[in-house]
């Protein structure tokens, strides 16, 4: 909350999505559009992916018993394939903003498509260190990677713009 007041200005977040690797095949992730500062609830404001059936073209969550679930991110797609792809990659940020200067994919794909995880995960693996790295979605925000949520707010909140362009 400390670091999304900082960088934000604001003391909730429902927009964007962050995550966390719990280990090789699962990872967190927030759920959609829950307040950033109110993820009190496993199962339910954060959520445990532990897969993707492609077949059906979802997201499978581990879900305790008795937990009603949130509805997972668009974006656990895009999460799952940089994890499943990188495994150095131990966080993932995804913001409403924009950093200048960094890759960028070069269609404005859908949210939550497998064609934009296919995209940001490409552009990651032709970054020097796919672990610390920033992305930028054309005319959406950025997905950032890095050892842990504050360590990527820590490297991007210096550069970051709060507008994102439009081209």
């Amino acid at each position: 909350l400390r670091h999304i007041k900082r960088l934000y200005g604001i003391g909730g977040l429902s927009y964007g999505n962050l995550s966390a690797r719990k280990d090789e095949n699962r990872f967190w992730m927030s759920a959609s559009g829950v307040d950033k500062s109110q993820l009190e609830t496993p199962g339910r404001d954060i959520l445990l992916v532990s897969g993707y059936d492609a077949e059906a073209r979802r997201i499978v969550l581990s879900v305790p018993p008795g937990i009603e679930p949130r509805r997972v991110s668009v974006d656990a797609i895009e999460h799952w394939r940089i994890y499943r792809e990188h495994p150095d990659v131990d966080a993932i940020l995804h913001i409403h903003a924009w950093v200048e200067g960094v890759p960028a994919t070069e269609v404005n794909f859908p949210c939550g498509t497998e064609e934009l995880a296919a995209s940001v995960a490409a552009l990651l693996a032709a970054e020097p260190d796919p672990a610390q790295a920033i992305i930028g979605l054309r005319n959406h925000g950025i997905t950032a990677t890095g050892a842990s949520l504050e360590e990527i707010l820590d490297r991007i909140t210096p550069r970051l713009q709060l507008q994102v362009p439009m081209t």
